[in-house]
């Protein structure tokens, strides 16, 4: 059985050859993987020439984003029935806590695909039911989005708690958030996905002209589309036109420091990406921190996702298919098989958004 796999001391993806999975022992299901998304986590991992394998390894299985089907399952399994669809939460608890699992430090928990457990790109795989969650028929074509778009439900559910905590019960419901995401990969589309679907006004800043198609794309999702050449985000009148929550979405320190700058009042930056080995700069931080301070801002790092998030994102995947159809089809910008994807997972086309897998 074939998988894709990242190595040590190797920056490019290999097809490797893996037993077939058992038959799903007690509390277990065998899934069959339909579609696989790739990610700029993914990139990152072969970029580092540095997987962290598991223990009884030589390379790692990659593939955390996944829609699959259900082939069998065990004894004592409930709710889930052979032809369920489902898609797997990617990281797991190793060892008993109170603490949520995407909340969890380094050596606490595992990553499907990430981090020390394979992933879902061979075709059969086992799991746990406590591990996967349903995905209604009607979502098949769209429902590989799910992961990308619990990362970012988790930043928005994050802040609005914090907010809602130290300021009202009110804050962001009665009037809605201004949001600004940064740059137009996956996961600031997702961060616009995820704002669209509550009815949040959101500006994308990015590098593309208004020409382009990744722009055109932000405005038919509904958003709006600021072209941003030189990186730099300039507003007048910062507590009438400034932003209450803003995405980082590009890992770029040099967009993050300029995007702050755009916060009002009371504000929240959420980092969502950064380089996987930071370089060292030179930035005028103090001007972030006073700016923090005075004007009582929070900043987030957040990383992952809770149950919660992925119920959301399927929520909120299912109400734009029924609103902003079209468009969202549009997110995914490339549909490959698994034996002809290598390219993708070391390069990107100059347009594109979502690449996936699609398994026959």
């Amino acid at each position: 059985m074939f998988a894709i796999a990242a190595h040590p001391n190797s920056t490019e993806p290999t097809i490797v050859d893996i037993p077939e999975p058992r038959e799903p022992e007690a509390g277990e299901i065998l899934c069959r993987t339909l579609k696989v998304g790739v990610c700029g986590t993914d990139r990152e991992i072969l970029h580092s020439a540095a997987p962290v394998t598991p223990t009884d390894a030589p390379f790692l299985v990659l593939g955390h984003e996944c829609l699959a089907r259900v082939e069998a399952v065990g004894a004592g399994v409930t709710p889930f029935a052979v032809g369920d669809l489902v898609t797997p939460l990617v990281r797991r608890a190793n060892c008993p806590s109170h603490i949520r699992a995407d909340m969890l430090a380094f050596g606490e928990f595992v990553e499907r695909g990430i981090y020390l457990e394979h992933g879902f790109t061979p075709p059969l795989w086992l799991d746990r039911p406590e591990y996967l969650l349903k995905v209604p028929v009607e979502m098949c074509d769209m429902a590989i989005l799910t992961e990308p778009l619990s990362v970012v439900e988790k930043a928005v559910n994050e802040a609005l708690i914090l907010q809602q905590a130290r300021l009202s019960a009110e804050t962001w419901v009665a009037e809605p958030p201004r949001v600004i995401v940064t740059g137009l990969g996956p996961i600031a589309f997702a961060g616009v996905l995820a704002s669209v679907a509550r009815g949040w006004p959101v500006w994308v800043y990015g590098r593309d002209d208004e020409g382009s198609f990744r722009a055109s794309l932000v405005r038919q999702l509904g958003g709006h589309y600021v072209p941003c050449p030189d990186g730099e985000v300039h507003t007048a009148d910062l507590e009438q036109n400034g932003f209450d929550l803003l995405l980082e979405c590009t890992g770029s320190d040099e967009v993050m420091m300029s995007a702050a700058q755009a916060m009002r009042s009371r504000a929240l930056l959420c980092w969502l990406g950064s380089e996987r080995i930071p370089q060292a700069r030179s930035h005028n931080v103090s001007r972030l921190m006073r700016d923090g301070l005075i004007r009582n801002q929070l900043i987030v790092g957040c990383v992952n996702s809770a149950p919660r998030d992925f119920a959301d994102a399927l929520r909120h995947l299912g109400q734009l298919h029924q609103t902003h159809g079209d468009a969202l089809r549009q997110v995914i910008t490339e549909r490959v098989a698994p034996q002809q994807s290598l390219w993708h997972y070391t390069h990107r086309r100059p347009q594109g958004i979502k690449v996936v897998l699609e398994y026959a």
